[in-house]
């Protein structure tokens, strides 16, 4: 039996892509401690931001994933005004989502913005 696992690893690991693996962590140095060697089928490091607007809140989750749910993920579009701001970033080399805290600047301030305006309309 352990002949086999053994002999089936390549299939399931072959030349597999390594990234940095979390779940909703806080810090992106905690994120970092972890490597996941992912399944030959995911050939793409994902990592998503979300951040809560007024609060200033950061999580992040990084993991393996295929190329087409990634940027499936990163195209979704945010609901204008909505509290809750999530960047999603795609990568296709060993551990290439190494850094992911700087990736919601410009989402997040977008969201302020559409969060202010809407606000102001709300009130008039």
């Amino acid at each position: 039996m352990k002949t086999i696992l053994v002999l089936l690893m390549p299939i399931w690991f072959g030349n597999a892509l390594r990234c940095y693996a979390c779940d909703y962590t806080i810090s992106n140095a905690q994120c970092n401690q972890n490597i996941e060697n992912c399944l030959v089928s995911n050939d793409t490091c994902m990592t998503a931001v979300s951040q809560i607007c007024k609060m200033g809140i950061q999580y992040m989750s990084k993991t393996c994933t295929t190329s087409l749910t990634c940027r499936t993920a990163a195209s979704t579009i945010t609901i204008p005004g909505a509290l809750l701001g999530i960047q999603v970033s795609c990568c296709q080399t060993d551990l290439c989502n190494v850094n992911g805290s700087s990736v919601s600047g410009l989402n997040f301030m977008l969201l302020s913005l559409s969060f202010l305006l809407s606000g102001l309309v709300l009130s008039l």
